[in-house]
């Protein structure tokens, strides 16, 4: 199988990534969608050595490195610090999955198709009450 990649996501894998750390992204995602088909998934994708950037400046910064892959493509790749939480609404995904094996112990997994959302508002006055 082969991933595609967004022109996005290209343009922040040339000014992220240097030397063979492109690779070692690009094989982490592959097992990833392979793993997690047809789902959108997170992807710690590779640790860094150190921080790269400032940590409170406006370019990406941190030491993992975390790809963004939507319908079997990779939409953007974005540095993030290992101090930072770690979860489904950070990545916006159905799947977070830690491809280093340094972050997280297991995957975080969201809701399936199958389970029920909520899909009206919550009653915030009621919902104390037993019928």
């Amino acid at each position: 199988m082969r991933e595609q990649i967004s022109t996005h996501a290209l343009q922040r894998a040339d000014s992220r990534l240097v030397g063979d750390e492109a690779e070692i992204v690009r094989q982490a995602v592959r097992e990833a969608i392979r793993r997690y088909p047809g789902k959108s998934i997170g992807v710690i994708a590779h640790r860094l050595n150190s921080q790269r950037n400032q940590a409170w400046g406006y370019e990406s910064n941190g030491d993992c490195v975390v790809a963004i892959v939507r319908g079997g493509s990779v939409k953007t790749i974005y540095l993030r610090r290992a101090t930072q939480t770690f979860d489904l609404s950070v990545s916006r995904t159905d799947v977070l999955v830690d491809m280093t094996g340094t972050i997280l112990s297991k995957p975080i997994v969201g809701r399936t198709s199958t389970q029920t959302r909520r899909d009206v508002p919550r009653d915030i006055f009621n919902m104390n009450r037993r019928n």
